[in-house]
């Protein structure tokens, strides 16, 4: 979601520098970025010594500008030890304090990629452009290729990726319901079905195929992030809970329909693009969300019906 505000960046501060924090597996969103100059990594083990060492080198870059992208309580005290002049930030409560320039909120609901990039207003730089970046290379392509190879895909069939994790109980939407989509894909479209999912997910792929009636490709070596994202370069449809492969689907251009329950699609799908398609279900309280005192019925009762709807519209846009 930081992406398109690093494209503005670059594009309006051409003379400028570009270093990103973040921490594994993230980074690999920013390998390939030609705008990124260098990305530091933040100790996975929030280890004392090495956080210390951390900033002794951020701040011997002597950066003109930080910008909190993040806004949690650390960062923005990060933002401040860092020893910038200029720290950009979201106004609120207990940050504010930390940052040089603390920007207000949008009144209106925007999608993510656009609430960030309206930081960079502290900077005199407007950008509307939502677009997701995600550059990858020859030999990321060539691991989903043989990936492909392994599980013998077929080129003239469709082949649909299924993402049906989430580790927010919130946007996990029901494994038989994800299972009814995976056989009317194969039924009426012969779709070859492959799932994704990374570590400690694997469970909701077997519940998923438990009750499934039709035969979805086999198991596979989890890929990198990277590696994921030329899987969904080669796929033609991608379905999935409002999660990271659903955005790297996004980023690829490839069509997507999504299914939301808590918070709302339009934070988190691109905005008035047919691509890409998000199925939410309001119960009465998605504005007014009062989780988790409730029966997650967001989720849980979003039928199949509007998803199946939406997949009939992608698979006649694609040709199949």
């Amino acid at each position: 979601m930081t992406t398109p505000s690093v494209r503005a960046l670059a594009r309006t501060e051409s003379q400028s520098e570009i270093h990103f924090l973040t921490q594994k597996p993230s980074d690999q969103i920013f390998r390939n970025n030609p705008h990124i100059s260098k990305v530091y990594l933040f100790p996975e083990n929030n280890s004392g010594i090495a956080t210390l060492s951390l900033l002794r080198n951020l701040r011997r870059e002597a950066y003109d500008t930080v910008i909190d992208f993040h806004g949690l309580p650390k960062t923005a005290f990060l933002s401040w030890l860092i020893g910038s002049q200029k720290r950009i930030g979201l106004q609120k409560r207990g940050r504010s304090l930390f940052y040089s320039h603390p920007v207000p909120s949008l009144k209106e609901t925007r999608y993510s990629a656009l609430q960030k990039s309206n930081l960079l207003s502290a900077l005199d730089i407007r950008s509307n452009d939502p677009v997701l970046d995600f550059y990858i290379n020859d030999g990321d392509r060539q691991a989903a290729s043989d990936i492909f190879k392994q599980l013998g895909v077929r080129s003239d069939l469709p082949i649909v990726s299924i993402s049906p994790v989430s580790r927010r109980d919130y946007k996990v939407w029901p494994s038989k319901n994800f299972a009814q989509v995976c056989d009317y894909l194969a039924e009426k479209y012969q779709a070859q079905i492959l799932f994704l999912w990374g570590p400690g997910e694997y469970h909701f792929v077997e519940n998923v195929r438990a009750q499934m009636k039709t035969v979805s490709l086999p198991d596979y070596k989890i890929p990198t992030i990277a590696e994921t994202v030329a899987i969904l370069e080669k796929v033609n449809l991608h379905i999935g809970n409002d999660n990271g492969p659903m955005h790297f689907a996004v980023a690829t251009e490839t069509p997507t329909v999504a299914i939301f329950g808590r918070p709302l699609a339009i934070n988190w799908a691109p905005p008035q693009n047919p691509l890409h398609l998000a199925i939410e279900h309001d119960p009465g309280c998605k504005l007014e969300c009062f989780y988790p005192k409730c029966g997650l019925e967001c989720i849980k009762d979003l039928e199949t019906d509007p998803v199946i709807s939406a997949i009939d519209i992608q698979m006649d846009r694609i040709g199949f």
